[in-house]
């Protein structure tokens, strides 16, 4: 008498012979919530064993970082520097891209550093930004130094953005109340205020004032001629 297969022999083989490919596990893990998301939870939501999966990615550290980037990507795509703008305006359309693409990855957020990890994502854009730059006067290096302060900025806005979801507040904000509980006996003043405020250093306003300072500077770099 025929014995019926298991679960697990009715899954199709690993690798290539399974009929999959990286970006079906990467649709199928953008389907996962980021807590959930392991190699098995992927390969049983395609229908396939975990080797299959691990043909193409070997862990789960590398499948968070394909899916944040992967998100990343989208979240950016649509950040485009018209011809027409100076340097100025195309900091603020670039920055604001990159704060905004990195807030909305929320729990994947952590998964992904836009200076080391998306390179490649960022090459139009990036590309526009620092020729925006040359246009306007400064030296090539004084353009990439710009471009590189400017994407690491707001790319650490949009992870303390991603940390308030995760943590249930920012970072600075729960890092100085925890620091006045330990130390009742110090009373400082403005600092105390600060921790009794309802002002956000994660807002928006503060998106754009780290922007303008940043422009401020570098309008100042330029009026003095120098690098």
């Amino acid at each position: 008498m025929a014995t019926r297969p298991s679960a697990d022999a009715k899954r199709r083989p690993q690798g290539m012979k399974a009929g999959l490919d990286l970006p079906q596990i990467l649709r199928a893990a953008s389907s996962i919530p980021p807590d959930d998301l392991t190699m098995q939870a992927v390969a049983d939501r395609l229908g396939v064993d975990r080797k299959a999966v691990n043909h193409h990615v070997p862990d789960r550290a590398s499948l968070l970082r394909l899916v944040a980037v992967d998100a990343f990507a989208r979240n950016f795509a649509p950040v485009s520097i018209p011809p027409e703008c100076d340097w100025r305006e195309a900091s603020r359309i670039y920055g604001r891209g990159i704060a905004t693409a990195v807030a909305a990855l929320g729990p994947l957020a952590g998964h992904v550093r836009v200076s080391r990890s998306v390179d490649a994502l960022l090459l139009a854009a990036t590309e526009a930004l620092l020729a925006k730059f040359v246009e306007g006067g400064f030296d090539l290096e004084t353009g990439l130094r710009a471009v590189a302060m400017l994407s690491e900025m707001c790319d650490a806005y949009g992870q303390g953005v991603a940390g308030m979801e995760r943590d249930g507040g920012g970072m600075r904000d729960l890092w100085l109340r925890e620091v006045l509980r330990e130390h009742p006996e110090e009373r400082p003043r403005y600092l105390l205020e600060a921790a009794q405020s309802v002002v956000s250093t994660y807002d928006a306003r503060q998106l754009e004032l780290s922007i303008e300072v940043f422009i401020h500077g570098f309008e100042g770099i330029a009026s003095a001629g120098r690098p």
